[in-house]
């Protein structure tokens, strides 16, 4: 997931262009199903919003539900933000940064967590945080990966003057690591593995979960159809959540679709990424705190001008009711 602090800009100012077709307008589908429109991307965190739809475990639930494809999770949880589509799967910083902007915008849960998500990708120059020093680290700049950068070196005590850093876009950073440009870059899966794969003697050295620094959660991000009318919120949870069992019943074709989707050709890959991630429907506590350090952290840097209160954007319980 290309994850990055951004002001909507001209997102915000088309909203009121939007077209009532291009999002939820509360309308209902054949028989009396509720329109809605999941946004989705991409990547790994966008499979179980494709099955979702396609495989009509959301339509299961009495909702007439389509998808609308972006780029990044950033983009498509833009486009929830302005009406033009009800929910998506997507990390904190973004969330965070429409939060800020007072964007409509809500976690009601999140279907994805991993502990290996992000990785810390090094040459053979590097094997400890303090080697780091005197090196140079990859990663775009006002993301998740530079809210990480600045925890380990904190966590670490390292002496960030003494650490070049390549400012780059995360499409660039793979290429810019093979080419020898850096020492260490900081990317998401699949990019990991690809970095892995681009040089010899390269090596995933830490994960965003190691010291608890950057456990990842994919959080499913509702607008105002979605999360100002519970029962709506409980069926897309429930669709959610019966997903998430047919893909773990289902592996191969989950493996499929994911090569599809990313362009990944090796199956063992592929089911080494997806061992990583538990697509079950949760609500961990934790993850609150986790979208308060990052509002903290922006704050902090004026990526955002008001503080965000983590708890002011999540709904906490209705995972739980969905299970009923």
């Amino acid at each position: 997931m290309r994850i990055r602090a951004r002001a909507l800009g001209s997102v915000l100012i088309g909203a009121s262009l939007v077209l009532a077709g291009c999002g939820g307008d509360g309308s209902e589908g054949d028989g009396g199903a509720k329109k809605i429109t999941v946004a989705t991307q991409p990547d790994f965190f966008g499979i179980p919003l494709y099955f979702a739809v396609q495989k009509g475990f959301l339509k299961k639930q009495g909702l007439d539900a389509k998808l609308q494809k972006y780029p990044t999770g950033v983009e498509g949880t833009e486009a929830v933000a302005t009406g033009q589509a009800d929910f998506t799967t997507v990390a904190g910083f973004p969330v965070v940064s429409l939060a800020a902007r007072k964007a409509r915008v809500k976690v009601i849960g999140h279907n994805a967590t991993s502990a290996q998500w992000w990785g810390f990708v090094t040459d053979g120059s590097i094997s400890k945080p303090s080697d780091l020093e005197g090196k140079t680290v990859g990663f775009q700049s006002n993301s998740t990966a530079n809210y990480w950068f600045d925890r380990f070196v904190a966590h670490h005590g390292l002496d960030r003057s003494k650490i070049k850093v390549l400012d780059a876009k995360f499409a660039q950073l793979v290429p810019s690591f093979a080419q020898g440009k850096a020492n260490a870059v900081i990317h998401f899966e699949p990019n990991v593995s690809k970095a892995v794969a681009s040089r010899g003697g390269a090596k995933v050295t830490w994960w965003g979960g190691d010291d608890g620094l950057l456990p990842f959660y994919g959080y499913v991000s509702a607008g105002p159809k979605v999360y100002e009318d519970k029962d709506t919120a409980l069926r897309v949870l429930r669709g959610l959540r019966e997903t998430a069992a047919y893909m773990k019943a289902n592996e191969a074709e989950v493996v499929a679709f994911a090569k599809e989707l990313t362009g990944m050709t090796d199956d063992a890959a592929v089911r080494k990424i997806l061992a990583q991630v538990d697509f079950s429907l949760a609500f961990d506590p934790k993850s609150i705190e986790q979208i308060q350090a990052i509002a903290d952290y922006q704050l902090q840097r004026k990526n955002i001008k008001s503080r965000v209160d983590a708890k002011s954007l999540v709904e906490t319980t209705w995972v739980q009711e969905s299970d009923r």
